[in-house]
């Protein structure tokens, strides 16, 4: 596949509850891949929050598209973990959504773009169903339901699909099938789904691609922060709901829309500030006790911020 001078195609999904992702998602895509065109896939949607789309798109001079997928068509299929919603199995309606498509990248809305994402966009996907960053924590549970190692297992919110490989084998239909079996055996939904029918068949990318919001760093591609290109805020809280790792670079960038004036992140319970310095307290006490990783971890954390940081001064709207 010929990719020379195709702008990067990325794709996102989201209900009316990540709305402000999706913006920030895309304004971040837009600040360092300037060439790149935009498909959102959305859910119940109210008229305001595609009007503020729409003024994104026209401010910025970018190429939006966005593709209706209705609830009833995703209703029936399971949601096990808090965090997530229906709308995450948006992504298995892409290659049926987008039947002119060769190659997309596939992003979750609760991402930020940091750097250029050619690279990916550019990768070998020939034979590949797709290409994607290994999970820096993977449970285990989720990969022995699957019989596939942990160290093949896959994180799913950042993805580059080879749409003609799905459509010509079916496997969204596939997919789809498995998740709505009564017997499904999937504990981690789509994601699950998703690594099962890759099996073999992924491209591996920089961990750069896909670098977790904790207040440890798991991954090991640091020794180069500057390869750093997407921060995925994996878990409760969001940026926008709560105090998080690598927050306040979210909120810059939020703070540049001014179709998102007078945005202010939803306050955390107390519970959820007790819990999250509670994780911060054994990290910085398994450094004191001189474990070498919890050390090693931190001083990833601070030298990942360190570096990005810069990238995010507020100057003004973008």
């Amino acid at each position: 596949m010929k990719l020379e001078g195709r702008a990067v195609h990325i794709v996102t999904a989201s209900d009316e509850n990540y709305v402000v992702g999706v913006m920030v998602l895309i304004a971040s895509v837009a600040r360092h891949n300037p060439q790149a065109r935009f498909t959102v896939l959305t859910t119940e949607w109210s008229p305001a929050s595609h009007a503020k789309l729409q003024q994104l798109r026209q401010r910025l001079g970018l190429q939006i598209e966005c593709i209706e997928i209705s609830a009833q068509s995703l209703r029936g299929l399971p949601i096990s973990r808090p965090h997530l919603t229906r709308t995450t199995y948006a992504r298995l309606f892409i290659p049926a959504m987008l039947p002119a498509a060769e190659r997309v990248i596939y992003m979750d809305c609760d991402m930020l773009v940091t750097g250029a994402l050619d690279q990916a966009w550019n990768c070998d996907l020939t034979g590949k169903v797709l290409a994607a960053v290994r999970c820096p924590t993977p449970t285990r549970s989720f990969a022995a339901a699957i019989d596939l190692s942990v160290e093949h297992y896959f994180n799913a919110g950042f993805l580059v699909l080879n749409l003609d490989l799905w459509r010509s084998e079916h496997l969204a239909e596939q997919c789809i099938t498995a998740l709505s079996a009564t017997d499904c055996r999937y504990l981690s939904q789509d994601e699950s789904a998703l690594n099962h029918i890759a099996r073999g068949r992924v491209q591996y990318l920089d961990a750069g691609f896909n670098l977790y919001a904790l207040d440890r760093i798991w991954q090991s591609p640091l020794s180069d922060p500057q390869a750093i290109r997407v921060i995925h805020y994996i878990t409760r809280p969001k940026p926008w709901n709560g105090n998080c790792p690598f927050g306040n670079l979210w909120l810059q960038e939020v703070a540049r829309l001014p179709e998102m004036h007078g945005f202010r992140p939803e306050p955390q319970s107390l519970r959820a500030r007790l819990t999250r310095l509670n994780r911060i307290r054994k990290a910085y006490m398994g450094q004191w006790v001189g474990k070498v990783q919890y050390a090693r971890q931190i001083e990833a954390h601070q030298l990942v911020h360190q570096v990005l940081a810069p990238r995010y001064v507020t100057t003004g709207h973008f």
